[in-house]
């Protein structure tokens, strides 16, 4: 018998986790393998499949102490019903190479929820940004008033991040869609499987070609939380410019996404976003633990990267879907103050970018001699506590600017800041308009390329479990 504290710390504790979260998987794993033994002419194995497929319709054995784990309950729940077929299914088949192609299966399904979530949140962000293409914002760097800009423009920023990170996370799955399945312990068998066969039965592209590797391998795993540390760090980014907006009225987020105040009747506080950020530093937080679980491990033991770090990867997952799912309730409609957002931008200093461009394109003289005199020309306005936009021609005769009053009030017009911007990338309408049209477009392609795999890998699961392709 297993010691009390050693059943209570691992034992119970993986069985209800694999129980809860692991079988369909270990029934796939081990019904291709069943499957493969029979295409190779081993004795019982077809019967070993049959049994397999009946079995995963049963309610699961619960937790018994005297059983190390759900193979081994499942083996000797196959076991009383046809010893042969049990005996048969053992051929060329380890715990390791099992587990490591059921963690494969499991992240696999995860994965492809993810890279459906973050979809949805792009298609979002476009959406939002197709009804914004003229909405004037300012934006800030280091903390600061910078330029004006389109509320577009900033969302379709954030989906460019999350399209590379769509790709990221095809990468990854390329990397992580392989299969350990005939490895064994580590060393092969001598029985002569066919391990591409048991790696198409299970939509893998492939098996791992050493064998050695196929068992002791953590890099896929790493790579996935190290890329959900990347979105989950570009989001939380977005999150804290989406409450620095909402703490000054400029987003308000609709009933049902806000919180009162039990002694301040009039907050409304922006919860929903509070929680993603919490979300996704918890997520970030889960990626370490995946990480550090594979590090300083030698590379064949596979308790650390395998079992023990299933509920840290469990939790990572969790914990970015329900961030991204908060992000994206939180911006299908939330309410803008557009003028509010339109009076900053012409009532402060983020323009005058336009004006020394101006300046350099009436005078001739390089940008350089424009930007020196438009410093000028604020600390004067500054000493005498005037905005700019009260400049007046005078003011730019004192600093050896002569300008049109057109000219002048064009260039401090933040709606002809931004419609001047019609370069590659720009915020100007049309140029915007352009970018969302080629986003749509990628993502169109994003997930047709998801629905094509989501497609093969339920084919591979209607399969396994005896039902028609």
């Amino acid at each position: 018998m297993w010691h009390d504290t050693y059943l209570r710390a691992v034992l119970e504790p993986d069985y209800t986790y694999a129980s809860e979260h692991l079988l369909p998987h270990l029934f796939d794993a081990l019904s291709a393998h069943a499957l493969m033994l029979g295409a190779c002419g081993v004795e019982h194995a077809h019967a070993a499949a049959e049994h397999l497929r009946a079995l995963r319709r049963q309610p699961f054995p619960p937790y018994d102490p005297r059983i190390e784990d759900v193979f081994f309950t499942l083996d000797q729940t196959l076991v009383r019903r046809d010893p042969a077929a049990a005996g048969a299914l053992r051929t060329a088949l380890s715990r390791n190479d099992l587990d490591m192609t059921i963690y494969r299966l499991s992240a696999r399904q995860r994965l492809m929820r993810a890279i459906r979530r973050v979809h949805q949140l792009r298609q979002t962000l476009l959406d939002l940004a197709g009804r914004e293409v003229e909405t004037v914002i300012v934006a800030y760097t280091h903390h600061q008033p910078a330029q004006p800009t389109t509320f577009a423009h900033y969302l379709t920023a954030v989906e460019n991040n999350l399209a590379r990170d769509t790709e990221r996370l095809f990468g990854a799955l390329g990397r992580l869609n392989l299969s350990p399945m005939g490895a064994v312990a580590l060393g092969g068998t001598s029985f002569p499987i066919d391990r591409e066969l048991t790696a198409s039965y299970l939509a893998f592209d492939r098996p791992i070609e050493n064998t050695y590797d196929a068992v002791s391998a953590s890099d896929w795993q790493v790579e996935l939380a190290s890329i959900i540390t990347i979105i989950s760090t570009t989001l939380s980014r977005v999150l804290y410019d989406l409450l620095f907006w909402a703490s000054r009225g400029l987003i308000v987020l609709p009933d049902g996404l806000v919180q009162g105040s039990s002694v301040m009747p009039q907050k409304r506080n922006p919860v929903a976003l509070e929680h993603a950020r919490t979300k996704f530093s918890k997520a970030i937080g889960m990626t370490q633990s995946v990480i550090l679980s594979s590090h300083n491990v030698p590379f064949g033991d596979i308790n650390d990267p395998g079992p023990d770090m299933q509920p840290s990867l469990h939790h990572m997952w969790q914990e970015f879907r329900e961030g991204v799912e908060l992000m994206t309730v939180s911006l299908t409609a939330p309410h803008l103050n557009r003028a509010l957002w339109l009076r900053e931008a012409q009532q402060g200093e983020s323009a005058v970018t336009e004006l020394a461009d101006a300046i350099t394109r009436a005078s001739g003289h390089g940008f350089r001699d424009a930007h020196s005199r438009i410093k000028a020309l604020l600390a004067e306005l500054h000493t005498q506590d005037r905005p700019l936009h009260t400049v007046t021609r005078e003011d730019l005769a004192a600093q050896g600017v002569v300008l049109s009053e057109e000219e002048l009030r064009s260039a401090l017009d933040p709606a002809d800041f931004i419609a001047r911007r019609t370069t590659l990338g720009g915020p100007a309408p049309g140029a915007m308009r352009t970018q969302l049209a080629q986003a749509h477009t990628r993502l169109q392609r994003d997930t047709a390329r998801h629905d094509e795999a989501t497609q093969r890998f339920a084919r591979s699961r209607l399969f396994l479990e005896g039902g028609e392709v």
